[in-house]
């Protein structure tokens, strides 16, 4: 029988943090969409950079940095996590991910994704690839909760990995950034993104976070699909993991690829682990070399 996988912390971890990039294209990706034609070069590409600071118990305990190329036709992004101060001490671990495909009219299309962890959990590592007839091959140190027999290609059809959700959203263009819902394939498991708009609020700067001004504050939610023990499954039904919680703005002075659209950046984050309370703050932004927020002064 197959055994399968309970998420780690450090994919919760990861895929937390991917809650923070999945709203960052949402406008960038969906402004040129609608331009591209079948034929067209893809065109300029957009450069962004993220940085993201994140906290618990008042310590600073990771960095987590993003870069993506954007063009109307593909996309290709990186990511990294360190941990930092008192955490590095207790359960050090750094990471990173990388992800590329094609953007089609029917949504983004994974072609390669991989992801390494090292660290006071061991060294873990998976890489998936698109194959010829719609599965992925999947190789993972350790196996542990990897299918001998591999996800169909039914399975998996439509379903993108932790970071091509980042992108997701700007192809479902017809409904809010808070009110979609993204299927996830890791290698070893499904899982569904719900997101669900609370409020508008207005946003002070606290901590490492320097924004300020008006933000909508949404709730995303990690729903188990396929894959999961039975032990995971029976447990979170006593005790439900808590949705994450993200705050979005609108920086309409930086338009998207057609220059109609200005982006929307996760500018805040909380959420619960079974080891921490933390907060993230998005603390450096650039696009093109162009910085959108200035470092919190403290």
């Amino acid at each position: 029988m197959t055994s399968f996988a309970r998420p780690s912390l450090q994919t919760l971890l990861m895929t937390g943090f991917v809650f923070f990039v999945a709203l960052l294209y949402a406008t960038a990706v969906s402004a040129t969409e609608e331009t591209t034609a079948e034929g067209e070069t893809d065109g300029s590409a957009n450069e962004v950079d993220l940085t993201f600071e994140i906290y618990g118990g008042g310590l600073h305990i990771v960095s987590f940095g993003t870069q993506a190329t954007l063009t109307p036709k593909r996309y290709e992004i990186a990511a990294q996590f360190q941990t930092q101060g008192v955490a590095d001490t207790l359960f050090n671990g750094r990471g990173s991910s990388t992800a590329s495909g094609i953007l089609t009219p029917a949504g983004p299309r994974l072609l390669s994704y991989s992801q390494e962890y090292d660290g006071r959990f061991g060294e873990r590592s998976i890489t998936m690839a698109l194959d010829e007839s719609g599965r992925y091959d999947v190789a993972a140190e350790p196996a542990d909760g990897i299918h001998k027999q591999g996800f169909s290609a039914s399975a998996v059809q439509g379903k993108v990995d932790p970071l091509t959700a980042s992108i997701f959203t700007a192809i479902n263009s017809t409904a809010a950034p808070c009110s979609q819902t993204i299927p996830v394939f890791d290698g070893r498991r499904i899982f569904n993104l719900k997101f669900k708009e609370l409020d508008e609020t207005q946003l002070q700067p606290i901590g490492a976070g320097a924004y300020a001004g008006p933000a909508w504050r949404c709730s995303v939610l990690y729903d188990p699909v396929a894959g999961f023990t039975r032990e995971f499954l029976v447990d979170r039904a006593k005790n439900p993991l808590p949705p994450f919680t993200v705050w979005l703005a609108r920086f309409n002075e930086q338009m998207g690829p057609s220059g109609n659209q200005p982006l929307v950046l996760p500018v805040r984050m909380m959420f619960e682990t079974s080891i921490v309370n933390a907060i993230a703050h998005l603390t450096t932004a650039e696009v093109d070399g162009k910085a959108l927020i200035q470092p919190a002064i403290n």
